[in-house]
């Protein structure tokens, strides 16, 4: 063989050597998102359950869990590529029409819903088949009561009547708030609102006979323009609120404590974390959200000579009322 053939043949070795890393390359940057092992299922393409999927997914990528095995789609896409009949090993639905969807397949893949309030989670149907064969768990949008009494009785120590309102869902809750208000010495102020009643007429003589005004949150009937009277209301007769969302303290709550997708999507990808790397069950177990948020509104604040601490200390010290027992 002469040095010119050698060369040419060197030359197509090389070349072929070249092409199949770079179609190797190709193929591993054009892998389908379909081979992704978690579905994240949103129920629409509003920013908030974009922004808890991408919580999952930057929180589950520095635990360990690399962002190609999650596969994000909203409910209109997933039912586009038949998605929901895929293997993955998990289904996380953001919302609670992304968990109804996800329900409504016979599968036996895992589900975790996320970003859902207790009662709509309470309220879903699995089929007999999904109960024996599927786990199903959730991380409820909903904050624990007690992290409510807490803020109130960080911000109004002095206080011992509290005022609230209850709706038809909402009223499961009156047991256990009557219980953590007596339990730091606090009577309750309380009436019920039905979609016939006149708002204002039951509003109006709980937030005049309470010091303080705590918002429970209620689907049914508790909407925003019930939220309007009793930050009216409350205005009236300088009675602050705690609300239990951004929104609430923007419009005059003195302060809120809510979960942010941010706190929710932490809370989610630790979980699946220690299901995938420990085989740790806690996932299972449907539970509030770990992490939480407050705000606070300063100038509702200075209007009813309220004295707001920093925001870092306000922190410290809602996370050792909340470890602590009331009363001690």
């Amino acid at each position: 063989m002469d040095g010119v053939t050698l060369q040419f043949l060197r030359r197509r070795v090389c070349k072929s050597h070249l092409l199949r890393s770079g179609l190797l390359l190709c193929l591993l940057l054009i892998s389908p998102i379909s081979q992704a092992s978690i579905l994240l299922l949103l129920s629409s393409d509003v920013s908030y359950y974009q922004e808890t999927a991408k919580s999952v997914q930057e929180t589950a990528s520095n635990l360990g869990i690399p962002d190609i095995q999650f596969d994000v789609l909203t409910i209109k896409e997933s039912q586009a590529n038949n998605a929901l009949s895929k293997t993955y090993e998990l289904i996380v639905a953001i919302g609670t029409a992304a968990a109804s969807e996800a329900l409504l397949h016979e599968s036996k893949t895992p589900l975790l819903s996320i970003f859902t309030p207790k009662d709509a989670v309470d309220s879903m149907q699995l089929s007999e088949e999904q109960k024996e064969q599927r786990l199903v768990s959730a991380i409820y949008l909903d904050q624990p009561l007690k992290r409510l009494i807490t803020l109130a009785c960080l911000l109004k120590p002095n206080a011992d009547q509290f005022g609230t309102i209850f709706g038809p869902i909402s009223k499961r809750a009156l047991p256990e708030i009557k219980h953590l208000t007596k339990e730091a010495n606090i009577h309750l102020e309380y009436d019920f609102l039905t979609k016939d009643d006149n708002p204002v007429a039951v509003l109006k003589p709980i937030v005049a006979g309470s010091e303080l005004f705590i918002a429970i949150p209620d689907r049914a009937v508790l909407n925003r323009a019930i939220a309007k009277w009793i930050l009216y209301l409350s205005f009236q007769h300088k009675i602050p609120v705690i609300g239990f969302s951004n929104a609430y303290t923007n419009a005059g709550a003195l302060a809120s404590v809510y979960s942010s997708p941010q706190n929710i999507g932490q809370h989610a990808a630790e979980l699946i974390a220690a299901w995938l790397k420990n085989n740790d069950q806690t996932i299972w177990n449907p539970q509030f959200p770990r992490y939480f948020t407050l705000s606070t509104n300063p100038a509702v604040a200075r209007s009813l000579g309220i004295s707001l601490p920093q925001e870092s200390d306000l922190y410290v010290k809602f996370q050792q009322k909340e470890a602590m027992k009331y009363g001690e």
